[in-house]
């Protein structure tokens, strides 16, 4: 007999694979969202969250027992907009938060069952807690629904619950804890945030335990089901004057479905006409200009790019020919359908892109060599198993910049931006691109001896320095 094929239950992928079996469940994995799943696994109904008064969630006792409850609390009222009046919990392991909520007259409700909708109606929610809930008997698409649409606009949702992070030799310990009680759903932080964006939820912020995770975030503005998601293509130009025109000729030609698009083109005072190519493109609807009156870097253009775009979806484009426009179908698509956050376009999962200068054949070689060496030290600062880190296809949600500050400003941003995604807990998807690499004498700007320095400097200071702002780090989140 053979078992019918489940798929997904969050983004109903059928690349789901048999993973092991837990508590007498089978556990199957989504290879698009990394959900981990038991079969069979909870329909959607009204009792979205699954349990009865009388039952309390057993490893959350053991998850947040190291947290003192005015660390929640302060989580809780740091990411808030306005003082918390009125706050909704569910599950266990809550009454030390209780006690201090009231001692500060803020009303704490118990979310129960048997009337599931009866929060809709009390109104002026201005946060909810779920300690160890989310995903543990009950469809969490559900559950996250239902606590969207009591919330106020901006009210805070603080999550506790275990999380299989990758599922690393090297993190047996969450692992195994994550597993100490049967679930319907096992998230990493990049599902789980995934989802909360799905889900309405935005401004997400997470801390990592040894047995799973804290999660804080707000009610996003409600957005029109109308409306269409907005990318962004920030395309910083350098003295490009042989390829810019053709560049961003193509890019305007490509038909992004199911999208709104803008073209943030960031010119930096080029010396070989490329700022009158670029000028030429004024007026047109798609795209939006930034003259820069120095060149200042790479980094710099697509910082500036980014802080200029408008976008839920950031994709960066480079102005020479390297890269192929047509991969940008399978790149966006884990973006528009909210599966994934972040994707990286690898030029070496799959075929080997190798990089061949003609001018200088013995620098391919050097280069090569170095991709290899820094792809391998990234991985082992940043427990990773990427392929191409440096890649210039970095296509991410906006959420994935909440409380980052971005500071590089050559191509050490590349190390920036993947270091700090990751250190977030958003492991990037690679999705295998095509890539020609172009040699000195057509203009590629890499310092062979220069930026390695830099790159060095930015993996000691992003990966081992302060992660989130200034603003963040101090809890003024508003």
């Amino acid at each position: 007999m053979t078992l019918p094929h489940p798929g997904c239950p969050l983004c109903a992928s059928l690349n789901t694979e048999y993973e092991f079996q837990a508590h007498n469940r089978r556990l199957r994995r989504c290879f698009d969202c990394e959900l981990l799943f038991a079969t069979p696994f909870p329909e959607s109904s009204d009792d979205a969250f699954g349990y009865t008064p009388a039952e309390r969630f057993s490893d959350s006792l053991t998850l947040i027992g190291a947290l003192p409850p005015a660390q929640l609390l302060e989580w809780l009222q740091g990411h808030s907009k306005g003082s918390l009046r009125r706050i909704v919990v569910a599950g266990s392991g809550a009454s030390g938060l209780t006690q201090m909520a009231c001692a500060q007259g803020i009303e704490v409700l118990e979310l129960k069952t048997d009337d599931p909708k009866s929060l809709e109606e009390t109104g002026e929610i201005d946060a909810c807690i779920l300690m160890g809930v989310l995903g543990e008997k009950s469809h969490p698409a559900t559950q996250l629904a239902h606590v969207h649409s009591f919330l106020n606009p901006g009210g805070v949702l603080l999550l506790t619950l275990p999380t299989v992070d990758g599922l690393r030799p090297r993190q047996q310990k969450a692992y195994r804890s994550a597993f100490r009680a049967p679930r319907a759903a096992y998230f990493d932080t990049h599902s789980l945030s995934a989802l909360l964006v799905r889900c309405g939820f935005c401004d997400i912020r997470s801390w990592s335990r040894d047995n799973g995770a804290v999660v804080v975030c707000r009610k996003a503005k409600q957005r029109s089901e109308e409306k269409l998601p907005r990318l962004s293509i920030v395309l910083p130009v350098y003295n490009e004057q042989a390829t810019c025109k053709e560049l961003i000729d193509t890019v305007l030609a490509k038909n992004i479905e199911g999208a709104e698009r803008e073209v943030v083109i960031v010119e930096s005072n080029s010396t070989d006409g490329s700022r009158e190519i670029v000028r030429a493109y004024e007026g047109h609807p798609d795209v939006r200009i930034i003259y820069e009156g120095q060149p200042r870097g790479k980094g710099y253009a697509v910082r500036n790019g980014i802080a200029h775009a408008t976008g839920d979806v950031l994709l960066i484009q480079d102005a020479d020919l390297e890269y192929d426009i047509e991969d940008y179908d399978s790149l966006l698509e884990p973006l528009f359908s909210q599966r994934r956050l972040f994707v990286l376009g690898s030029r070496h999962k799959g075929n080997w892109k190798m990089r061949e200068f003609e001018d200088r054949r013995w620098l391919g070689a050097v280069f090569n060599f170095g991709q290899i060496f820094f792809t391998w030290l990234i991985n082992v600062t940043c427990n990773t198993h990427l392929m191409d880190p440096f890649t210039m296809y970095k296509v991410f949600h906006r959420e994935c910049l909440y409380g980052l500050e971005l500071e590089a400003n050559r191509f050490d941003l590349d190390w920036e931006i993947v270091i700090k995604f990751v250190r977030k807990g958003l492991i990037p998807l690679e999705i295998p691109v095509n890539y020609v690499s172009r040699s000195f004498s057509e203009g590629k700007k890499v310092r062979p001896l220069h930026d390695p320095i830099l790159w060095f400097r930015a993996l000691v200071k992003f990966r081992y320095g302060p992660l989130y702002g200034s603003a963040v780090r101090e809890g003024r989140t508003r």
